[in-house]
């Protein structure tokens, strides 16, 4: 076999493995356990109370993918967690049009979850935080 039909054959299963092991969670990182596979519903995004009757969510699995509601549309992507580091990557979604006020909680959550740069679990709460440490959204553990 030569050397252009090898990188051809295995140098996407390559790119591929290490692209998996990079959306992960750390192996070693107990402490993002409770993030995984349960459901999230927001309680306040961006400094404001969800809108009544509208809920938000955000499911995390221990893969690296993530999907959620918006309220409106559901979205889908991946996560990197590293120790309390956490971001958002290649997310995307429906696109149906709803009225106010859930185009308006939409836009902030899918803005919150593109400046999530860490993360904080207390008492049942998932915290998503910008990079200052600030609360960009505030979750509940639903189940």
């Amino acid at each position: 076999m030569n050397l252009r039909a090898w990188n051809l054959l295995f140098l996407p299963l390559a790119v591929t493995g290490l692209a998996a092991c990079a959306l992960g969670p750390d192996d070693t990182n107990e402490a993002a356990e409770p993030l995984f596979d349960r459901t999230w519903v927001a309680e306040e995004v961006k400094g404001l109370p969800v809108a009544p009757q509208v809920q938000s969510s955000l499911e995390v699995a221990v893969d690296g993918k993530v999907s959620g509601h918006t309220g409106c549309n559901g979205y889908f992507g991946s996560v990197i967690i590293d120790g309390q580091a956490m971001s958002f990557g290649n997310l995307g979604s429906t696109r149906i049009a709803c009225p106010e006020p859930v185009m308006s909680q939409e836009d902030r959550l899918l803005s919150a979850l593109d400046s999530t740069r860490g993360y904080r679990l207390q008492d049942g709460t998932l915290l998503l935080l910008d990079g200052a440490g600030d609360t960009l959204v505030r979750f509940r553990a639903e189940n």
